[in-house]
């Protein structure tokens, strides 16, 4: 394999590994005992500590997990002095539920809310890894 497409493989298996630590966090919700700092930096590893900390606030866990499938780089920077690329992906999250801790029945969701959508990600390589720096939601996207 050419070393750009190992560096594409490489960035795609982080960001599948960050997609398999944040329901780790998010169902005790802490990010102890999970690794999602080894994967994540900047915006993204911000955005689970506070998804962590509303979930603590609200008496709120959530089991299951999302689902990504078909993660292909659309974009790819491997000359920079911080390698990057593009990440785009199917999330589905019909078996991520919402549980409120104290009853364990699920939480009320807005019926409107998107359950299967396009996800984009900025993943950079650093010296001990790639790293998602950015996991964006689009919910007006179905896929």
């Amino acid at each position: 394999m050419d070393p750009a497409e190992s560096a594409k493989a490489e960035a795609i298996s982080a960001y599948e590994a960050y997609w398999r630590e944040l329901p780790k966090a998010y169902a005790v919700p802490s990010l102890e005992g999970t690794e999602l700092q080894r994967y994540t930096a900047a915006e993204a590893l911000a955005k689970a500590q506070a998804g962590v900390a509303n979930l603590k606030t609200l008496g709120q866990i959530m089991t299951g997990a999302p689902v990504l499938t078909n993660p292909t780089v659309t974009n790819a920077e491997l000359d920079k002095k911080t390698p990057s690329v593009t990440i785009s992906a199917c999330l589905d999250v019909v078996p991520w539920k919402v549980i409120q801790k104290d009853t364990g029945k699920p939480a009320p969701l807005p019926s409107t809310r998107a359950t299967k959508y396009v996800v984009i990600a900025l993943v950079e390589r650093w010296d001990d890894g790639w790293k998602v720096l950015k996991s964006t939601p689009h919910g007006d996207q179905p896929c």
